[in-house]
């Protein structure tokens, strides 16, 4: 039985093909990856979690000449995006549990970090920091306020967690991040609150 709150990623699995031919392709998040680019610059190699099946984000970083390694713990989502990449790096894996053997110039959970429960959001900073080179750039998006919701999409009624803003501050700055960009309820990208953050504070990087 899946435990739809901890393990979103196996409602994933049923609804692969259904969020491949019904995720919008209008690429809402594009200001935000303009804006991480232009403090990356090129060639970036970037660490996209819950990556899902690439589309459209990775698209639009690899056409940018970056090099974008995918991380999901969906294999049916894995295995659509290994078919639209052939050619790029992808990790089956819960992004919770990760420790990639490599650091990257940023990473980005865009529209799945916020699929954690709240519980288990506070540790994912420093598993942001651990895969990130110094200067490394932070793009997710969260909720505002504390507590769950949950929508349907394709059937399947999906968790989303949130803390409050002032604690996702607090993370950020506690783990050496210093914010570049913090938009609440963005209209552009649902409605979500979009954080982008540098890693500043040099301490402790080798973790």
């Amino acid at each position: 039985m899946i435990n739809e709150k901890q393990d979103v990623y196996k409602s994933y699995d049923i609804i692969a093909r259904w969020f491949a031919e019904n995720r919008s392709q209008d690429l809402m998040e594009k200001s935000y990856l303009d804006s991480l680019l232009a403090i990356t610059g090129n060639p970036a190699e970037i660490l996209d979690l819950g990556c899902g099946t690439g589309m459209p984000v990775m698209g639009y970083l690899l056409n940018k000449g970056t090099r974008v390694t995918g991380v999901d713990a969906s294999y049916r989502m894995l295995e659509i995006a290994k078919n639209n990449f052939p050619a790029e790096d992808f990790v089956q894996a819960d992004m919770r549990k990760l420790s990639l053997d490599r650091k990257f110039d940023a990473v980005i959970a865009w529209h799945s970090f916020f699929h954690l429960p709240p519980e288990d959001q506070p540790a994912m900073f420093r598993i942001f920091k651990k895969h990130l080179n110094p200067r490394g750039v932070l793009l997710f998006t969260s909720g505002k306020e504390y507590g769950e919701a949950w929508g349907m999409n394709g059937g399947v009624n999906l968790c989303h967690g949130s803390l409050h803003s002032s604690e996702y501050l607090s993370l950020l700055e506690s783990n050496g991040f210093t914010v570049l960009q913090y938009k609440e309820d963005d209209p552009e990208c649902g409605y979500a609150t979009v954080w982008m953050a540098q890693l500043t504070d040099q301490a402790d990087l080798f973790i």
